[in-house]
């Protein structure tokens, strides 16, 4: 029985929720052919969340093939040209982007793996432990640099064992929505 309880455990850990996505009606996402991925703001409580999400972001879609700018060098030219990070359109001409992503972090949080001790019906000191748990939830919008219109916009929150792997489970939802709209 207690096989069973754990294993129940583990699959509701692995089974995220789906994800939410909204596409604007009639737009050609073939022009699509670079995207910078902009800063994604993060949880308060975890302050770098944000670069987390963002440098996740970059490697899945790198992963995928898509063309994606540096991120590093997309805040350095924010930040020399002394740019509103909105201003979608000045930085996709300096960029040389079609698109920029960015986002926010709503959830971000692990749960440590916590020891119980009891006594068994023998009367000997036993020790439990739970498993750890981690909770990610991801909002992203896809910006037409040209028009500076939301194009595409998504949600998604998953679970894991640790917050790195909930990260890399979140972004691969999100991506995964990409295949609906046929972006390159």
């Amino acid at each position: 029985m207690k096989n069973i309880f754990i294993m129940l455990i583990i699959a509701l850990l692995f089974t995220g929720c789906a994800v939410r996505y909204s596409v604007k009606k009639g737009y050609d996402f073939t022009k699509i052919k670079r995207i910078a991925v902009c800063e994604f703001s993060g949880n308060s409580v975890f302050a770098n969340s944000g670069d987390i999400v963002a440098d996740e972001f970059v490697m899945q879609m790198i992963d995928k093939g898509y063309n994606v700018m540096e991120r590093n060098k997309v805040n350095l030219l924010i930040r020399e040209r002394n740019l509103d990070s909105s201003d979608y359109s000045r930085l996709g001409k300096l960029l040389g982007v079609d698109a920029i992503l960015t986002g926010s972090v709503s959830k971000y949080s692990e749960d440590a793996g916590r020891t119980f001790y009891y006594t068994d019906s023998s009367g000997n000191t036993r020790t439990d432990v739970s498993m750890s748990r981690a909770v990610v939830g991801v909002s992203a919008r896809l910006i037409d640099v040209n028009t500076g219109e939301i194009v595409w916009t998504a949600r998604n929150d998953d679970e894991a064992f640790d917050v790195a792997n909930a990260v890399t489970f979140v972004v691969a939802g999100l991506l995964d929505s990409f295949k609906t709209i046929k972006l390159q």
